[in-house]
This record gives C-alpha cells, structure tokens and sequence, in this order.
C-alpha cells in the first residue's frame, strides 16, 4: 500500500471517528444522564461530570469506530 493511500485511509477512519463522536457529543441526552448518575452516587461537582462524560464518550466512540472499521475490513476481504 503506498503512503498516499495509507494516508487517506487514516484520514477515512479520522473522519468517522469524528462522525461517531460528534453524533454521541450531540444526541445523549446529558442532563438526563447526569440526574440519573447523581440520584446513584449523590452529589457529584461539575467539573467532575465533565471528565467523566467527555470520557465515556471518547471510549464509546473509539469501541464503536474500531468495530465499523473491523466490520468494513471483513466485508472487504470477503470480496476480494
């Protein structure tokens, strides 16, 4: 594989990271989680939400883009 094609090919799984993440970032319902975490723990500051939302988002996004990347490799080998 040349370089310009490993290139884009990263650029192609950058950008569906971003894709899944920004579409996690927008549509979970933040408030409602975050009513839900604190009636389970009590009390929680916000700066530690923050950190803790922003993380589960980000390993979230990495599971959900490392399984469409596996699934869209196994689809490619099967046609070759």
């Amino acid at each position: 594989m040349t370089p310009a094609k490993q290139a884009g090919l990263w650029l192609i799984h950058f950008l569906s990271f971003l894709l899944i993440f920004s579409a996690s970032y927008l549509f979970l319902p933040e408030i409602y989680l975050y009513r839900r975490f604190s009636d389970l723990v009590g009390f929680i500051t916000e700066q530690a939400w923050n950190d803790l939302f922003m993380l589960a988002i980000l390993g979230a996004s990495v599971i959900i883009n490392t399984l469409l990347i596996y699934i869209v490799a196994t689809l490619r080998n099967r046609q070759a």
